[in-house]
Order: structure tokens, then sequence, then C-alpha cells
């Protein structure tokens, strides 16, 4: 888990024109470019760097950064962070889920041109979503979208009967394929994470103090109490029994 405290304070997704350009400047800041259309070229500390739809850039602070183009549409956020906090990012990386960028910057865009009350804090939480994404999202080629609508699925529907078949189904895909391609990009298979949401939940529940262990089975899918206590043993460490009446043992998970 990465520790960091980012506050923006710029943003602003633009067209440059042939005539845009950055003169060498040291930064005091973080820069994050993300380029929508068309391309540019940078040099930052000294290095040159072509980049192109589908890029993003990452500027740490304290660095001399220079900029030129022929044409580009991009997402450019500044930002601070406290002293000795650091971003795992290279300069220049491309995505595959870039285009899921998108939907962030035009809400991102659309508070601060409406600058309702309380603008500010809505601005900065959408730019933490774009880092979480950046940091923990999408990775490599992890980011599927057959998968990701099995996910959301299981997620919506964990109390309810449910199926490789059927969840195949929904995203679209050969039932066989569905798990070999889960289990190859998740490292899991369908079952065990359907298993893992439904004890989260269950654990939930189970701090409530408002249900008993069978009532919580019921709630999170599972239609044999036994099988739902072993379960969650084997996830979380300790009993549902023990789980619900001693929370010093309760850890996350």
């Amino acid at each position: 888990m990465i520790a960091i405290h980012p506050e923006m304070f710029y943003f602003v997704w633009k067209k440059c024109t042939p005539n845009w350009k950055i003169d060498p400047q040291r930064i005091d800041f973080n820069d994050l470019l993300f380029v929508l259309d068309g391309s540019a070229d940078y040099t930052i500390d000294g290095s040159h760097h072509h980049i192109q739809k589908g890029d993003i850039v990452f500027i740490r602070s304290q660095s001399t950064r220079s900029a030129s183009t022929t044409g580009m549409e991009c997402v450019s956020i500044d930002f601070y962070l406290e002293l000795e906090e650091e971003l795992p990012f290279p300069v220049v990386a491309s995505r595959p889920d870039f285009d899921d960028f998108r939907w962030l910057f035009q809400d991102l865009n659309y508070e601060l041109l409406q600058k309702k009350e309380g603008f500010e804090l809505k601005c900065q939480a959408y730019f933490a979503l774009i880092l979480h994404k950046l940091l923990y999202e999408g990775q490599d080629d992890s980011f599927n979208v057959h998968i990701e609508t099995v996910k959301r699925y299981i997620l919506d529907h964990y109390d309810e009967k449910l199926t490789v078949k059927a969840l195949a189904q929904t995203a679209g895909i050969n039932p066989v394929y569905c798990g070999a391609l889960f289990k190859r990009l998740m490292g899991r298979s369908i079952s065990s994470f359907i298993n893992s949401v439904r004890i989260n939940k269950a654990a939930a529940l189970l701090e409530t103090g408002e249900y008993t262990v069978g009532e919580v089975a019921e709630k999170t899918g599972f239609s044999d109490v036994y099988y739902f206590s072993n379960t969650f043993k084997k996830l979380m460490g300790v009993s549902p029994n023990t789980y619900k009446n001693e929370p010093t043992l309760r850890r996350l998970s």
C-alpha cells in the first residue's frame, strides 16, 4: 500500500496548437499528462521523449522540462505531494485501459466548470480515483472488459446462486474460455473470487452484531452453514462465531 497525500491545484483539458510550447523550466510540483490525441516532443531532465496518443507522462517535482507540439489534445494535472512522498510512475507509459480514464476527466472537468459549493473537495476525490486507477488497476494485461463484467456482476449478485455458465453468458463469452481467462488474469478461480467476496461481506455483517451465523450465511449466498463456517475460517483465520464475539481478533482482509 502506497501512503500519499496528493493535492491537485491545476487541471486542464486542452487542445494545443503548433504555437504551444513550454520553455525550459524547473518545476516545484508533479505533472501528469494524458495524451488524448496527436503528439508532442518533451525534454525532461535532458532526455528527449516523443509522446503520442495513449501515452501518460509523469514529470516529478524538481525536474526540468520543455515541450513543443505540431498539435495535441491532452489532459494535464499538476499536484503536490508531501515531503519524501513518491509515486512509482515511469516518465512515459501507455496503458491498455487508457480510454477508461476519460470518464474521470469528464466528471472532474464538469465539476470545475460548475463550481458548485464544495466542488474543490469533489475534484480532489476524482483526482484520487485517477491516481488509484494508475496505481492499482489495469496493470499490464490484467484488464479485460469481459472479466470486469464478470467481477462486477459477482459483486452485485454475490447473495444469489452463481454459475460459470451464467457469468459467461453475462459477459458474452464461452464458459470454458471464461473460466480459463479469469484464472489467467486474476490468478484465482471464479469460485475462489466468489467465496472471497461473500466472506468479506459476511465479516461486515457479523461485525454489526445484528445477525446469527446462520442468517449471515444465507444473506451472503451460502446454502450450507457448515460449508460457510469452514470457508470463513479458511479465509479469515477464525470461525464466524469467534469473529462475531471477539472483536479484538478481527482483521482487515
